[in-house]
C-alpha cells in the first residue's frame, strides 16, 4: 500500500513545486499588505485590553477606553493606588467598579461596618485584612462630593475605598469594559 502511495505523493510534490516556481512571497505586495493590516490590527488591540487576575473582581478581561468620559456608576475604572496595606507600599494600578458617585448620598453604619448608596447595601468592611493586619474604616455619611467616586471590588477582601476613602476623580487614568 505505501508503495503505491509514494509515487502519488512524489507527483502531487512535483506539482506544486512547478506552481510555485519562481514564486516568491518578498514579491507579493498583498501578501506584505495582509501582513501590515494583522499587524496594526493587532497592535491597536492589544494595547487596549487589560488583563485582572485580581479576585476582588468577578471579569478578568477588560478593554480600555481612554475617551475621556467621566465616570458613572457601575463603570470600571483604572487608577494607582499605594498604600502600606496593599502589595507592600508598592504604586499598583487597579481596576475596581464605581459604586457610589457624586452626588449620591453614601452612609456608613460604623457599628456593623455596612456600606450604603442611596440606602442601596454595598458591603461590609472587615476589621483585618488576611495577613492579621487592622483595617482602618473610612466615616462619611452625606452627599458625595463633586470630583468624587467611591469604588469597590466584588469580593469581600476587596481593598477598596470602605478603608482608604473616596478616589479623585482625576486620578482615573481609564474608563474599563469588561469581556470576560
Amino acid at each position: 500500500m505505501w508503495k503505491r502511495l509514494r509515487p502519488k505523493a512524489a507527483a502531487s510534490l512535483q506539482g506544486l513545486r512547478r506552481t510555485l516556481d519562481g514564486y516568491s512571497p518578498f514579491r507579493d505586495r498583498r501578501l506584505w499588505i495582509l501582513v501590515m493590516v494583522l499587524s496594526f490590527t493587532g497592535y491597536w488591540f492589544c494595547s487596549r485590553l487589560v488583563f485582572s487576575l485580581s479576585p476582588s473582581l468577578s471579569h478578568r478581561i477588560f478593554v480600555l477606553d481612554r475617551s475621556g468620559r467621566a465616570p458613572r456608576k457601575g463603570d470600571y475604572v483604572i487608577f494607582p493606588l499605594s498604600s502600606p496595606l496593599f502589595q507592600q507600599g508598592k504604586r499598583q494600578r487597579v481596576i475596581k467598579q464605581v459604586t457610589c458617585a457624586a452626588g449620591e448620598t453614601l452612609s456608613v453604619d460604623e457599628r456593623n461596618r455596612f456600606f450604603y448608596c442611596n440606602g442601596t447595601y454595598l458591603g461590609m468592611a472587615k476589621l483585618i485584612t488576611l495577613k492579621g493586619n487592622t483595617l482602618p474604616l473610612f466615616v462619611f455619611n452625606g452627599r458625595v462630593p463633586e470630583g468624587k467616586l467611591f469604588v469597590s471590588g466584588q469580593h469581600r477582601d476587596s481593598f477598596d475605598s470602605r478603608y482608604w476613602g473616596f478616589l479623585d476623580q482625576g486620578r482615573v487614568e481609564a474608563l474599563a469594559t469588561p469581556l470576560l
